[in-house]
């Protein structure tokens, strides 16, 4: 299970006055959606930016706050659509001792047969939804296609579940697969443009033949 901390501070204000004062201050405002009851927070922009880099959906976060830890997942988050830097964001606290679902990154590691062969690896599926403690949330699923020819494909259900994990995605579905280079087809355009142009100049000499014979 990874697991990272996050210093946060609690807020009063909810604002859009206050919220930008807060931002331009350097901290992002965040709301935790609790199990009892919501917490309005902010974090420091520069130390959860870096956070934020490193982590996935299943990442448990450790909110370090004035009333106490609190364990979090990032449910949501606001990104500026100018400079890409995150505005605002929504964690879900994790209760102990009770299941919750979360989507697992796929990692895709090894080099297929098929696509030495002349194949193309397309990774179909980037991610598996599962249910499980929170302590047994898994880091990642790690699929080695070195063996995958032209043609092979691997399902949910070929992946392996952990102890405690239940996957909740459905398991027919192709999570990567070895497939046919496609092949581009010219298509005859000029072709039969130039067949086209050659009927047009013979009928003309035909026309031209037809009319000296009238004469």
């Amino acid at each position: 299970m990874e697991h990272k901390t996050v210093k946060a501070e609690t807020r009063t204000e909810r604002k859009k006055g206050p919220t930008g004062r807060l931002r331009r201050s350097g901290r992002i405002p965040a709301v935790v959606y609790g199990q009892d009851q919501n917490l309005t927070i902010s974090v420091d922009a520069h130390d959860f930016t870096n956070t934020f880099k490193h982590i996935s959906e299943s990442t448990i976060i450790t909110l370090q706050t004035p009333g106490g830890d609190v364990e979090v997942l990032v449910k949501d988050w606001d990104e500026d659509l100018l400079t890409g830097s995150i505005r605002h964001v929504d964690f879900y606290e994790v209760a102990t001792g009770k299941l919750l679902r979360t989507n697992i990154q796929v990692h895709v590691h090894g080099n297929p047969k098929g696509v030495r062969e002349g194949g193309i690896l397309d990774v179909s599926l980037h991610d598996i939804e599962v249910e499980c403690l929170p302590k047994d949330i898994p880091q990642e699923f790690r699929i080695d296609v070195s063996e995958l020819d032209i043609g092979d494909s691997v399902h949910v259900s070929d992946i392996e579940q952990p102890e405690g994990v239940r996957i909740l995605t459905h398991l027919d579905q192709v999570v990567v697969s070895v497939v046919h280079a496609r092949v581009e087809v010219l298509e005859p355009e000029e072709e039969e443009e130039e067949i086209g142009e050659e009927g047009a100049e013979q009928a003309a000499g035909e026309e031209e033949s037809g009319e000296g014979e009238e004469e």
